[in-house]
């Protein structure tokens, strides 16, 4: 990929890049700042144990968030 233009790299890293929690790929020096300008919003957090991003898992807190709110409600 070296050889490839930077806005190819990019469009790729873009399909491999998902969430900052899943950074094993990075390879080389481009990677790394496509790396971060596709994940700038992530932020790993730990609940129950488990990381997961606050911004990509957004549907998943907020429904574990309403679970707690109606256990403490009843």
């Amino acid at each position: 990929m070296e050889n490839l233009p930077n806005e190819i790299n990019y469009l790729i890293s873009e399909y491999v890049y998902g969430c900052r929690k899943h950074n094993q790929i990075i390879f080389n020096k481009e990677s790394k700042q496509n790396f971060l300008k596709i994940t700038n919003k992530c932020k790993k957090i730990k609940i129950l144990g488990k990381y997961i991003c606050q911004e990509c898992d957004k549907k998943a807190i907020w429904y574990l968030q309403t679970m707690m709110d109606f256990s403490l409600v009843n």
